[in-house]
């Protein structure tokens, strides 16, 4: 008869009936006879398995994600898109999904600023993460007033969005489809710049899931 480790040593031929066994030796001294100790139908060794997540991100505030949050996580990365299946956690929320403007919280898709929280990498090279969506349109603001101001639109652009990385002749004409005075200074367009830069960059929302302890 082969050997079966999951039928008690001390059972009866056709099994052991009704109940638990338990062991005479305390809990660990005798690993093969533990499993018949915990609770449960007979035979059934419980060990909880770790929730693991199925998809790639960067944790930028709030330390590392509990299993709630991960099993909440993946759940949501089950309803998104394949190319979109990233994550971001901030010290509240874990953003699932929707484009990378979306996710860290970065409309303008600024490569650095000093009111960001943390960095992402995206298709060509990393990108600033801030904490709200308010902290980012604010970094842009100031950037695009502070250092391209006094610029022409088309030549701030250029350098914003340089086409070695980008077309950017086809981003121009998109922004100028928008409103935009291509041939005006920065600060007199910048509402409307604003408006445009974060339609362009696509700000595609995703779904946020609240971190739990």
């Amino acid at each position: 008869m082969a050997k079966n480790d999951d039928i008690h040593p001390n059972a009866p031929a056709g099994g052991g009936g009704p109940g638990a066994f338990r062991s005479a030796a305390p809990m660990g001294a005798n690993p093969g006879m533990d499993k018949w100790m915990r609770p449960g139908p007979l035979g059934t060794n419980h060990k909880e398995v770790a929730a693991t997540l199925k998809i790639s991100g960067v944790i930028v505030a709030g330390g590392p994600l509990s299993q709630g949050t991960i099993v909440a996580v993946n759940k949501a990365a089950a309803k998104t898109p394949s190319q979109w299946r990233r994550y971001i956690a901030y010290s509240d929320k874990v953003k699932v999904g929707g484009s990378l403007a979306w996710r860290a919280n970065n409309p303008g898709n600024l490569r650095d600023a000093s009111t960001k929280i943390g960095t992402v990498p995206g298709a060509v090279g990393n990108f600033a993460v801030f904490a709200s969506l308010e902290d980012g349109r604010s970094a842009q603001r100031d950037l695009y007033v502070s250092k391209y101001g006094d610029m022409k639109v088309r030549n701030a652009i250029n350098k914003l969005t340089p086409p070695s990385e980008n077309d950017t002749e086809g981003y121009l004409a998109q922004l100028k489809a928008a409103g935009v005075n291509l041939d005006k200074d920065v600060k007199s367009q910048i509402d409307t710049l604003m408006k445009a830069v974060e339609a362009n960059e696509g700000l595609i929302q995703g779904i946020e899931v609240a971190r739990v302890p």
